[in-house]
């Protein structure tokens, strides 16, 4: 019932024809036309917008030397486990009717069944922090 048919791959050839570009203009507002010499112009344009730019070394040491550090304590206290009191006071101020994360799950869920949940999570979120590495569902 849900396999491809002649109709709908034609609709989608159409579909595809109409998003298809046809036209550059070139640096000096001239139109091109020419596949390939559209497809070798925007070769040359992403490889110069992504290739590598020299940097300076005075700007790197400037941005590196004014950045604020964080005090011993405060590194200290950053640096302390994570616990569900901390998770539970930042479920508290969330607005209702929103999903956290992709799954739809909302706060409300979260908020009814955090006793459940909440212990789990901490343990799964810290885990994460330890490694370096979120599980797919959290991504």
């Amino acid at each position: 019932m849900d396999c491809g048919s002649r109709f709908f791959y034609a609709l989608e050839k159409r579909r595809g024809a109409k998003k298809q570009v046809t036209c550059l203009l070139v640096e000096d507002g001239t139109p091109l036309t020419d596949l390939v010499e559209m497809c070798w112009r925007v070769r040359a344009f992403c490889a110069s917008l992504f290739s590598l730019d020299p940097t300076d070394p005075n700007a790197c040491r400037v941005l590196w030397e004014e950045l604020p550090s964080v005090s011993a304590g405060d590194r200290d206290r950053l640096e302390l486990p994570l616990t569900l009191a901390e998770f539970s006071e930042a479920l508290r101020p969330v607005p209702t009717n929103k999903s956290l994360g992709m799954d739809g799950l909302t706060v409300e869920f979260y908020r009814m069944f955090w006793d459940v949940l909440g212990p789990d999570l901490v343990t799964v979120w810290a885990e994460s922090l330890q490694s370096g590495v979120l599980p797919l569902s959290c991504r």
